[in-house]
């Protein structure tokens, strides 16, 4: 190719009258671009340039609406989390003052329902009681039970995770009401030489949904394994 081909392939210089012919050919410019208008400096002068100008307040005072709501939505949920926090809190005292398993298992689940709009709740610790006490079983599900496999990534991670549960882990933890479940949130429970999982279920598939910040449900868990650490018997079994 000729030098002179290349120099006819170079695009022609922009000017005013360019920029002036494009906007008259293409009148939904600004429609299809309105951020464009945001950025522009118009003269306040009448005829034609007026009507830019509102146009250009219009797309102003539509981002400022947004800004608003959205600046709402922040203080919404700032404001629903620290009433969650103060629930919790309350939550965390109540159960330190419980003075045996039975009790901190009620208070817990009956809180859960009440104040934090669980539709169910259950335990499951990995590990044998330091007592003998045939109302509390459940709970106890043993350090040599299969389903431990169930839970082993979240225990090690000791981070909670929430959306739908695997069939099986339903199943172990709500039993035949399992199904109902829509949506759950594991918590890691642990100790020295012992692991377990607090579930909260609910029959809403959009209430636990994945990814969503549980930081608060984190510090129960962590509540929560210090409170059951003196009816937990530490003999962790690994397996082979």
């Amino acid at each position: 190719m000729s030098g002179q081909e290349t120099k006819n392939l170079k695009p022609d210089p922009l000017t005013d009258d360019r920029v002036v012919q494009f906007l008259k050919d293409n009148p939904e410019f600004f429609n299809q671009y309105p951020a464009v208008l945001a950025d522009l400096k118009i003269p306040h002068d009448h005829g034609v340039a007026v009507s830019l100008i509102e146009k250009q307040i219009a797309v102003l005072r539509e981002q400022n609406q947004q800004t608003r709501k959205r600046l709402h939505e922040l203080i919404e949920i700032a404001r629903q989390n620290e009433a969650l926090a103060r629930r919790m809190h309350q939550l965390a005292l109540t159960l330190m003052d419980a003075d045996d398993p039975k009790t901190i298992f009620d208070t817990l689940y009956t809180n859960l329902k009440k104040d934090f709009r669980a539709d169910r709740a259950v335990i499951r610790l990995f590990a044998r009681p330091t007592f003998i006490d045939n109302r509390v079983t459940d709970e106890f599900a043993g350090n040599a039970t299969p389903e431990q496999s169930l839970f082993e990534s979240v225990m090690e991670k000791r981070l909670p995770l929430s959306g739908r549960l695997q069939h099986q882990q339903q199943v172990f933890l709500f039993g035949d009401e399992g199904h109902n479940i829509a949506s759950a949130v594991l918590i890691p429970l642990h100790g020295k030489k012992w692991g377990g999982i607090l579930s909260i279920g609910s029959f809403d598939a959009a209430r636990f949904q994945v990814g969503m910040g549980v930081e608060l449900l984190a510090n129960l868990g962590e509540i929560l394994s210090f409170i059951l650490k003196p009816w937990v018997e530490e003999t962790w079994v690994e397996e082979n």
